[in-house]
């Protein structure tokens, strides 16, 4: 057999410093090879495995086992098997991500079978949260029939599925350098930076937000043409004070945990910008108040102190958005693959589906189709940074 002499090693008991360090002496000392090794500690219990060539004539072995009672640990001693290639491979992968309450273990139970039952090896589980079990990461074995962006994409259409089901955030993203190498945000505004559409406040102090707002429903919903639908939510809107108008960028709510969002990924170096088929005297303040990098909106005509009903220049729609990402990602020398785009509308799609990632925060259902990954139980845009790879200790580093 090719490898006779080779054993794993699974080291258990109370972590401290030291351990690894004792073992590779051994292993140097006694003319042994290490052939792989990894470890993990949770809550202040260590586990290490690892895989060790030991030549007959070698006292590895026992030396090993009376290192490790001296250290207070347990070693459990196998032969080695090896593996077929397809399972022991490395290679690109897929990477799970739940949030929502998981400490009774139905929801794991149940993510787990899913994943199982569809040939997904998990052969990483990392906790994002502290304390409360909240957040977990599963990095799993990508197999030959999730190869394909279709098969990816019905994947996420039922683990989106299953979410809803069990009251918890699923997202799926496949597991490669750019996953946790991103460095531009392009954020849509309303109701995904802010509570709320503007333009609907815009027509309720000028007493007609029931009309306005149907059409705005309508037009993210994707039932209506954005460019149509935008200018005639705009006419509706003639007369009214633009001095009014700026009174309500005043009074903007955030998305509970956005300036939190924004805060840690500009400390990280991370560009951070909006992207909007609102209205430049708004979010230009958002971009200013908050420290942001870029911001794009739409332009209002405005004759005599009142807006006239209608858009200057071209109409930041769809297209527009996703150019905008393009260009932006040009501009600070971004692979789109570093990209991340977030919106909640039908005039986000092509935004979400040109960037490396796409995500829709409490999105319509047809964004959410096509979106890399959707947040439908978490209120807070903060929580965000989970999907993008960051725990709840790198946050509270970063705090």
């Amino acid at each position: 057999m090719p490898h006779r002499n080779r054993i794993v090693l699974h080291v258990a008991g109370a972590d401290r410093p030291g351990v690894t360090a004792r073992l590779a002496e051994v292993i140097a000392a006694e003319g042994a090879t290490l052939i792989d090794i990894g470890q993990s500690v949770l809550h202040g219990y260590l586990m290490l495995s690892a895989i060790v060539d030991t030549p007959p004539s070698s006292n590895a072995l026992r030396e090993l086992l009376f290192a490790v009672s001296e250290l207070g640990l347990k070693m459990e001693v196998s032969a080695f098997r090896p593996v077929s290639a397809a399972t022991d491979a490395q290679g690109p992968g897929l990477c799970i991500t739940v949030l929502g309450e998981l400490g009774e273990g139905r929801a794991l139970a149940s993510i787990t079978r899913f994943l199982a039952e569809r040939g997904l090896n998990i052969r990483e589980i990392r906790s994002l949260s502290q304390g409360q079990l909240t957040g977990l990461e599963f990095i799993g074995e990508l197999p030959p029939s999730l190869g394909t962006n279709g098969a990816l994409a019905e994947l996420r259409g039922k683990v989106l599925q299953l979410g809803r089901e069990l009251g918890v955030d699923l997202a799926v993203q496949k597991d490669d350098v750019f996953r946790r190498n991103k460095r531009l945000v392009c954020m849509d505004v309303d109701s995904t930076f802010v509570k709320g559409e503007l333009i609907d406040e815009l027509a309720a102090l000028h007493g007609i937000k029931q009309q306005v707002a149907a059409l705005t429903e309508r037009a993210m919903r994707g039932e209506l043409d954005f460019r149509g639908a935008l200018r005639e939510r705009v006419q509706l809107l003639e007369g009214l004070p633009m001095e009014r108008a700026l009174s309500l960028a005043e009074q903007v709510e955030l998305t509970p945990g956005a300036e939190h969002f924004v805060r840690i990924l500009k400390g990280m170096g991370y560009r951070v910008g909006l992207v909007s088929g609102g209205f430049d005297f708004f979010v230009d303040r958002l971009k200013d108040r908050y420290g942001l990098d870029f911001a794009f909106a739409n332009e209002l005509e405005v004759a005599d102190g009142k807006l006239t009903g209608k858009v200057q220049g071209s109409v930041v729609d769809a297209e527009r958005k996703a150019q905008v990402l393009k260009d932006m990602a040009k501009v600070y020398g971004v692979r789109l693959e570093q990209t991340v785009a977030i919106g909640d509308g039908a005039n986000d799609m092509l935004m979400l589906q040109s960037a490396g990632l796409g995500i829709a925060f409490h999105a319509k259902p047809r964004l959410q189709q096509v979106a890399d990954m959707s947040l439908n139980h978490n209120e807070r845009l903060d929580t965000l940074l989970f999907l993008m790879g960051f725990s709840a200790r790198d946050l509270a580093i970063m705090d």
